[in-house]
């Protein structure tokens, strides 16, 4: 029962979990979708229509140019004199009005500041205007001859009386252009107040529109957000559902697994595993006779034989004579009571003293056909009976009826020769009848011509020596001979079969693997004197077996790999902690200096040496940088060449020796030394050259015909090239599939080129491969090239020096690293509180929490983790910059980090260096 409820509260919490994966979402986009409205859209569409609005007295400008235009055209041509045609300008121009108002205008000044034109301020006109000033101090008309003068046009701000009042200024923009042949400037102007007008009159309109969607769409977000709910509350149901339906069909298994069981043992375990479905506390079955009128007790359940107090039991009742608990068998169909105190019904009869007391019962007929055969009855559940209770109770049962009639079919089939004949002629798999006497088949089924490739007539003729390997015959001898030897012994099973696995020789040579699933056929006297044996080709299952034996001893090695490396991060922190501490005390002894930076170097390869493995057994995630890929090319071959015969000679040739590409280094030596061992290992026998070259090439549009996958650009073509024994056309295309090798069991799992092939193309590469037997083979590495510099991992010296200020609170469960990492920040001027246990360092925090400019926690602590302290610091202040500090990233993503409040993360082991950078970066600390 405690089970039962441990798993409803379990997918009720998956089930709100799901929901709210769904809601969460939803009102988050409505929230971005109301920024990006008032924060983006709004603002882009003012700037939009001011630069509109600049735009048409652009226009209008342009238009009152073209009139002066057309009147100079006159003039030249001798139609006008110039002075009427400047007067015929003037008074056309000063009448031209536009704007809401009609009251915006045009006006005309000359090169020399003065007003030819101004409709509203006749009394400026012919006066010189270059000393004339806005509010602001800006001098205007001069500001207008500047612009012509270094533009010919363009658009001016100011400040100037509004429209026809002259008690009123504002801010206005005008476009000015100049008419050369006149020597004039021509130019009209908006009021920034009017364009606001106009804007703010529009957004407001798009607000009223956005506010009535906005309302729309949160109450069908409302509506969604009800819907969820209902779906998860049928979820939860269909959950529930759903365990119960694979803990029967799981116990329904185990229950046809339990051949050799008594029925009793069969019954027994149906009922019990029939109460836990129902979530019920007792429980009985009864079987009916042929007539259905007389009813026996066969089981209770192990509560109803605790709770019961009655002594005498009685077992054989008649169906008409029973209270509600038979009336399932009178009614022929399901009875459920969910309050039987306060049933009213002729039927009810109460229980004698010492029986278990009801408080809600259920019971079902078990039908053969259409006769009931039995009664089954759960009861006290701690809440009511359901039709989904009825479903996994008459499910059990039938189950249970099921299996019980199949073991006496079983018995009857055993009798009826015909019967069996007619079944193993049909059978997919191979069934085949041994004599005992002669070790020959008296009987082949058709498939096993299939399995091992003779007729029925040929293997019938055959000793089955003939067709089984000498390991598999002498298998089938000793166990004929084990079981034969059990046959003098008393209560043997005489029904028992033995399954064994054997190497089979097909007709054709080939070897098949098989299960054969043996038992004795007995004469009339019951001794064994045949062998009945059903045969199943179990190739593909052996073939897998292996591959999958093959993954498991891959993913130990990565699990042990990882482990140790974790922990090691832990003892490399402490090693090249205090050697930075050393080599600060002796800053004038330089032998020694010397000395510490030997040992520093070391811990820094030891480091990615950890960080490989990591990497290797899944525990940190792969981190690409941009990455000189010729050193790591020289480093792979030095190391295979200390590990392959003399009579390999190793050569190579760089076009290109800064080639970068964005890899991890770890990926990359890992397909380096794939590639590399591979063409060892073909020249293994004979010895050969082994050549690597490289080169940077670009790839053109018209070239993707010749490689598809690859896009146009710089690549580096890696080719490597050995003179061994070459692969087999046929097994070309089938080199990079995973778990495929040609080598032997011990030297090769099939992963190497699958591994180096996924790596390839996920950098946006592509492989290559040509062949020819006996001459070698050519791979050639395609990875796309970037421009840049590669990554370093040299430290600044100068940025380790770097003092600063503040106090931190730092925590770590390993001691050491507590010591060493406070005497480094003490070095740097801060002061540093350390802490060994999380419990202890979260209560400190608690009693001041403003007291701390900073904190620093392990990730990996017991009782309470770095995750979970800095949570708890984050309620207490959500201000505090916290630094995470881990062996290993797995699960802890930027997103991860920033979601519950954590200011950094850095890697252990970690260096001086890496300290003060982090600490001073949390500080907001420049160097």
């Amino acid at each position: 029962m405690i089970e039962n409820r441990t798993s409803d509260k379990f997918i009720k919490k998956k089930a709100l979990s799901s929901s709210l994966r769904i809601i969460i979402p939803l009102y988050a986009t409505y929230v971005l979708f109301v920024l990006s409205v008032f924060l983006v859209f709004i603002p882009n569409e003012k700037k939009h229509m001011m630069n509109l609005k600049k735009e048409i007295i652009r226009e209008l400008t342009v238009t009152a140019w073209s009139l002066l235009s057309e009147y100079d055209q006159r003039v030249r041509q001798g139609e006008l004199s110039i002075e009427t045609a400047e007067q015929s300008a003037i008074r056309q121009i000063r009448n031209l009005r536009y704007g809401p108002e009609g009251k915006d205008y045009f006006w005309i000044v000359d090169m020399q500041h003065r007003v030819i034109m101004h409709p509203y301020m006749p009394e400026l006109e012919g006066k010189d205007q270059v000393n004339s000033t806005d509010s602001n101090g800006k001098y205007i008309f001069a500001e207008f001859v500047n612009t012509v003068k270094m533009k010919g046009s363009g658009y001016v701000e100011y400040v100037w009386q509004w429209k026809d009042d002259s008690k009123k200024v504002g801010p206005k923009v005008s476009y000015v252009s100049g008419f050369l042949p006149w020597s004039w400037i021509i130019g009209t102007g908006i009021y920034l107040e009017d364009v606001r007008m106009e804007i703010d009159t529009t957004i407001q309109g798009f607000v009223k529109i956005f506010t009535g969607v906005l309302a729309i769409i949160i109450l069908l977000s409302f509506y969604i957000t009800w819907q969820a709910f209902k779906v998860d509350k049928k979820k939860i149901l269909a959950e529930k559902a759903k365990h119960f339906e694979e803990l029967r069909l799981k116990k329904l298994l185990e229950l046809s697994q339990m051949s050799n069981a008594s029925l009793r043992e069969l019954t027994g375990f149906a009922l019990e595993q029939a109460i836990k479905l129902t979530q019920s506390d007792i429980g009985y079955l009864a079987f009916l006779n042929d007539d259905e009128t007389q009813l026996t007790m066969h089981t209770w359940s192990e509560e109803t034989m605790k709770q019961c107090e009655i002594i005498d039991k009685k077992l054989v009742y008649q169906v008409d004579e029973i209270g509600m608990w038979g009336e399932a068998a009178r009614r022929r169909k399901t009875v459920i009571i969910n309050d039987y105190d306060n049933l009213k019904s002729p039927a009810k009869k109460g229980y004698p003293h010492g029986h278990v007391k009801i408080s809600r019962m259920m019971s079902i007929p078990i039908c053969d056909n259409e006769k009931i055969v039995a009664l089954a009855g759960v009861g006290n559940k701690h809440e009511n009976y359901n039709e989904s209770d009825v479903r996994q109770l008459q499910l059990m049962m039938d189950g249970m009826w099921r299996i019980i009639q199949k073991k006496q079919s079983e018995d009857d089939l055993r009798k009826s020769e015909e019967r069996y004949r007619l079944l193993a002629d049909n059978a997919t798999d191979g069934i085949c009848i041994m004599q005992l006497s002669n070790l020959f088949l008296s009987y082949a089924s058709p498939s096993m011509e299939r399995i091992l490739g003779y007729t029925c007539e040929e293997i019938l003729e055959l000793d089955i020596e003939y067709f089984m390997t000498q390991t598999s015959f002498e298998k089938v001898s000793a166990a004929i001979a084990e079981e034969l030897e059990k046959e003098e012994k008393e209560g043997i099973d005489t029904n028992r079969y033995k399954i064994i696995e054997l190497e089979q020789i097909r007709k054709n040579g080939s070897k098949v693997w098989t299960e054969v699933t043996a038992s004795f056929l007995r004469d009339k006297n019951g001794k064994p004197d045949r062998v009945l044996g059903v045969t199943r080709d179990i190739s593909k299952r052996k073939n897998l077996e292996h591959k999958f034996q093959q993954a498991q001893k891959m993913e130990a090695i990565g699990t042990l790999a990882g482990g140790i490396a974790h922990d090691f991060n832990n003892i490399l922190s402490s090693v090249m902690g205090f050697t930075e501490l050393v080599k600060l005390g002796c800053i004038k002894d330089e032998e020694t200096k010397k000395n510490l930076d030997q040992v520093l170097a070391a811990g820094m390869r030891a480091r990615d040496l950890v960080r490989h493995i990591l990497t290797f057994s899944r525990r940190a995630d792969v981190q690409k940088d941009l990455i000189q890929i010729t050193p790591l090319i020289k480093e792979c071959l030095k190391f295979l060449r200390a590990s392959v015969p003399v009579n390999i000679e190793i050569r190579h040739h760089f076009d290109v020796t800064d080639g970068i590409v964005m890899a991890d280094p770890t990926q990359i030596h890992q397909v380096l030394m794939n590639f590399f061992t591979n063409a060892a290992y073909a020249m293994k026998e004979k010895g050969g050259v082994l050549e690597v070259r490289l080169k940077s090439i670009e790839i053109l549009n018209h070239e993707i015909l010749q490689a598809k996958e690859l896009k146009p650009g710089r690549y580096l073509q890696l080719a490597i090239s050995d003179t061994g024994c070459g692969i087999p056309k046929e097994l070309i295309e089938r080199i990079f599939e995973p778990f495929f090798t040609t080598k032997g069991r011990i030297e090769g799992t099939g992963m190497g080129l699958s591994t180096a092939y996924g790596i390839i193309k996920d950098m946006g590469g592509a492989i290559s491969t040509y062949s020819e037997i006996g001459m070698g083979t050519t791979f050639q590495l395609i990875i796309p090239e970037h421009p840049g510099e590669s990554v370093t991992s040299t430290e600044s010296a100068d940025f380790f020096l770097m003092k600063g200020s503040g106090r931190i609170l730092l925590v770590d469960d390993e001691e050491s690293i507590v010591d060493w990492t406070r005497q480094v920040l003490l070095k740097l001027g801060y002061e540093v509180i350390g802490m060994s246990n999380s419990l202890e360092t979260l209560e400190k925090f608690k009693q001041s929490p403003n007291d701390y400019d900073l904190v620093l926690t392990d990730m990996a602590m017991p009782r309470m983790t770095g995750l979970e302290l800095s949570k708890q610091m984050i309620s207490i202040r959500p201000d505090i910059p916290i630094i995470l500090c881990t062996g290993f990233s797995e699960g802890l993503t930027s997103e991860t980090i920033k979601d519950n409040g954590i200011l950094d993360m850095i890697m252990k082991p970690m260096i001086a260096s890496e300290l003060a950078r982090a600490v001073s970066k949390a500080l907001k600390i420049e160097a």
